[in-house]
């Protein structure tokens, strides 16, 4: 009678790799999304920027053409020509106001999407020249600080 052999040894399990994804950091746009349509595009943001001053400057000389009511518009022999002539005036200063402001609203979305588009496309990992990003690094300040410092002032 032989004697029993000892037990083999199971073969130990395979080790359980847990594979942890890489997570996504917070400064880079999801998988894909620069393939989309709403991706960022410094030409699509400049057009914006340019498109936006324009239409400012638009509105502004639409109420320049109109200008200011006129005494020859009105008949002095009619009963309160006078005060008609004062409320149109009133009524046009309210309305270029106005004008002029989202005008000026305009003008700050314009230039800060134009300023924004310079300092993104700087600090873009392409291969350009250092001049070139050092120029629109300072062209961007330039342009955002005008915009912070339009209404400024000291007094």
């Amino acid at each position: 009678m032989q004697s029993p052999h000892p037990p083999t040894p199971l073969p130990a399990p395979p080790a359980v790799q847990i594979v942890v994804p890489p997570s996504a950091s917070p400064y880079q746009p999801a998988a894909g999304f620069q393939q989309s349509a709403m991706s960022y595009s410094f030409h699509r943001w400049l057009m914006l920027g340019v498109v936006l001053l324009l239409a400012s400057v638009v509105f502004v000389e639409v109420m320049a053409m109109d200008g200011i009511p006129s005494a020859v518009d009105y008949d002095p022999e009619k009963e309160g020509a006078i005060e008609e002539m004062a409320k149109d005036t009133e009524a046009h200063a309210d309305m270029t106001r106005v004008i002029s402001s989202v005008s000026s609203i305009m003008q700050a979305f314009g230039l800060g999407m134009i300023g924004y588009a310079l300092l993104r496309e700087s600090h873009d990992e392409k291969y350009e020249h250092t001049a070139l990003r050092v120029t629109a690094v300072i062209v961007g300040v330039l342009v955002l600080a005008n915009i912070a410092a339009r209404d400024l002032s000291l007094f």
